[in-house]
This record gives C-alpha cells, structure tokens and sequence, in this order.
C-alpha cells in the first residue's frame, strides 16, 4: 500500500518474490532496489522488501540502519543518523494512528504462527509405523510429561498407554 501511494511499484523487482517468516508469514512481492526516504530533512538511499499483507507503511531494517550508520538513543527516544547526526523522534503509543497499532496484529499473527507450528510438530513426531495415535500423547500430555518423552514411550511400549504411562510415571519417581 505505502509503496503504491509513493509511485514506486514500478521499480518492484520480482526476482526477488519470496516467503517473509518472523513471528508471522508473509508473502514478499519484490525488492525495490534503490530509493529515496525522506527522515527529517535528510534523504537516505534504501532498498525494500515488498510485502503482500504487512500493516506498517515502512520498517527499517537492520541491514539500513547499518548501512547508515543509525543509532537508536532509548534514553532521548530517537533515531539518530549518523553520518549527518540528525535526530529524529519515535512516536509513542499513543500517537500512532489507529492502523499502527501492532497489538491486534501481532496477537492474530502469533496465534496463526502457534497453531501451525503445533499442527507441523504434531505431524512431524509421529511415524505411518507408530501403533499409537495423537489423542495416546495427548493423554500422556495430560499427565504432565513432555510430548518427546510421551512418544519415546509409546514406542517403546509398541503402542500400550497403560504400559507407557507406568513407564513414565516410575521413570518420575525419585528415591533417596
């Protein structure tokens, strides 16, 4: 969207369309190259990531922030340039706009990420071979014993819960 609103997709390059992945996924379009951001009256040459979905008009990376020699001072609250040491204030909170805001965001992107990776990990662990199913570990889960060590178990009991579950409940206890 900011892209489209500064006249830059034409620069888009597609080659460089790929998969985002951070606390969310997200598809990137393209790089732009080299372009201009105006911060204060200093006009800083950058390359963007595109991305299909991402709520933020800008985020500067890493990579920019080296390249020009930024420094972030938490104790004044701005983002200093180095090489011209124009200062530059964040906005607090409550000075964003209500579509800056990441809280909901952020929220929905790490419950999707959570339910996918549980869906992935869930997927991964078990074998066509086991004689065993989800709902076995989620019991043995239930119990309070990691899901790796539920699993490990199971397979050593050929599958038998009540045998898995006096494996490691023995393997719990602690003599002195």
């Amino acid at each position: 969207a900011a892209a489209e609103r500064c006249n830059v997709m034409r620069l888009l390059d597609r080659r460089w369309e790929g998969i985002a992945k951070g606390v969310g996924i997200q598809k990137i379009l393209g790089r732009i190259h080299m372009v201009q951001i105006q911060i204060k009256d200093q006009f800083l040459t950058s390359s963007f990531a595109i991305l299909e979905n991402q709520p933020m008009d800008i985020l500067l990376g890493l990579d920019m922030l080296k390249r020009h020699q930024c420094s972030i001072d938490l104790k004044k609250n701005v983002l200093v340039i180095g090489s011209t040491r124009t200062e530059t204030p964040f906005l607090n909170e409550s000075e964003l706009p209500d579509f800056a805001r990441l809280r909901q965001a952020v929220q929905e992107a790490l419950k999707r990420s959570v339910e996918e990776d549980n869906k992935r990990q869930k997927t991964d662990d078990l074998k066509p071979e086991d004689k065993f199913t989800e709902e076995d570990i989620q019991t043995l889960i239930g119990y309070g014993f990691p899901r790796d060590k539920a699993i490990e178990a199971m397979r050593k009991s050929k599958g038998d819960l009540t045998q898995a579950t006096a494996a490691l409940f023995a393997g719990s206890l602690k003599f002195q």
